[in-house]
């Protein structure tokens, strides 16, 4: 078991560089194609609608046939299309080959979390998930900062190549250790209305609920924003893309930072606490940003920032891996619908707002949205863990 989740860790790793790796070579794009960073952010909601979309039938389709049988199927495919990028001579086909790239990555994060469900109970559930999410972590800090890097020295290309060769390294190694484990397939609806059926069932309960509305508001927010800050860095501070990626991996350092005290501050805090906590502190974060003197200040701000991201953001996953035990591929499935809809919608929107208004409008508009979603999610909490407990 320790050897599967290992590599399935380092699958997340390769699999949120893939999706985080336009973040810092947003600019950079944009000016290859002549476009407005606003326009080329076509690129990130092109992969991040299908990915929440296809969840919808990716969660059911590894309850089913098995979710590790799924993840490695999806690793083979993304190693496919993030190649393929590399040769896109649009922002049209960049477009299409990032959309295929989302369908392709869309089930190896929910299923392996649905997968660490399976095996570990509720009660020790969400420090296994955070030391899971360290891949994770690292992913997003070398999709931040091997990708600005690589980007000043070699071109925007090169990082896709890369990554798309190591996706396809960890698809043998998962592969190779799924091998050896056994899983119980449970029957799911895959055609039809009938492939809705467990979806509505789980939206007409309060908890479920509550928490798909929160991973999309989430999504809309804090994801979408996030996706501006290495072209926020460019235009207001000046930075090099080398730069913006190293600083941008500072949310990662933060991040890490929670994985590695998740066992005391779960305990200590509580759910209810932790999404205050990480809700208040994500918002300070971005109205840091706006008000920030010089770049150097920003380090901080982004250190502080992964931290609190996770704080709020395990609780409301470890939550959605409980919703339906019999089916947490499913219940899975429907959190990260909820959060990628979120963001790809977010992207789209904060797109046309920074090109009107500007950098400050968007981010002062995401900081109040975070903590005021942390105070209605920390009132419904209450109902989200009565479903867990009573599924």
């Amino acid at each position: 078991m320790r050897q599967i989740i290992f590599w399935l860790s380092a699958a997340a790793f390769i699999i949120v560089a893939i999706m985080r790796i336009t973040d810092p070579i947003l600019p950079i794009i944009a000016a290859d194609f002549d476009l407005t960073v606003g326009t080329a952010s076509i690129i990130v909601t092109a992969f991040a609608l299908p990915y929440g979309l296809f969840q919808i039938v990716l969660g059911p389709l590894g309850d089913r046939f098995g979710k590790l049988t799924v993840i490695v199927i999806s690793l083979g495919l993304s190693s496919v299309f993030t190649l393929a990028c590399a040769a896109a001579d649009s922002i049209e086909a960049l477009a299409a080959l990032r959309l295929m790239t989302g369908i392709a990555t869309a089930a190896i994060v929910p299923l392996s979390m649905a997968f660490i469900a399976d095996h570990f109970a509720y009660e020790i559930r969400q420090p296994v998930i955070a030391r899971y999410l360290s891949g994770l972590i690292l992913g997003q800090i070398a999709g931040g900062s091997l990708g600005g890097v690589m980007a000043a020295i070699f071109g925007w290309r090169v990082i896709f190549i890369v990554f798309g060769l190591v996706a396809g390294a960890m698809t043998y190694f998962v592969w190779r250790y799924s091998n050896h484990h056994r899983e119980t397939l449970r029957p799911a609806p895959l055609r039809g209305r009938h492939l809705f059926t467990p979806y509505i069932a789980l939206l007409r309960q309060s908890g479920p609920r509550h928490v798909a509305i929160t991973a999309c508001i989430e999504g809309f927010f804090f994801f979408a924003g996030g996706a501006f800050i290495g072209a926020f860095l460019h235009e207001q501070f000046g930075l090099g893309y080398a730069w913006i990626g190293l600083l941008l991996a500072c949310f990662g350092i933060g991040s890490l930072v929670y994985t590695s005290t998740a066992k005391f501050i779960v305990p200590a805090l509580g759910e209810r606490r932790m999404v205050m906590l990480g809700s208040l502190i994500t918002s300070c974060c971005y109205l840091g940003f706006v008000f920030a003197p010089g770049w150097k200040i920003c380090i901080p701000i982004m250190i502080v920032c992964g931290f609190g991201f996770y704080v709020m953001h395990n609780t409301v996953q470890t939550l959605a891996t409980e919703l339906a035990p019999d089916a947490r591929g499913t219940a899975v499935a429907l959190f990260v619908f909820s959060l990628m809809i979120g963001q790809g919608a977010g992207v789209a929107f904060f797109g046309r707002i920074i090109d009107r208004f500007g950098y400050t409008a968007a981010f002062e508009l995401i900081a109040v949205a975070l903590a005021c979603l942390g105070f209605w999610f920390q009132g419904k909490l209450k109902t989200a863990a009565t479903a867990v407990a009573t599924p």
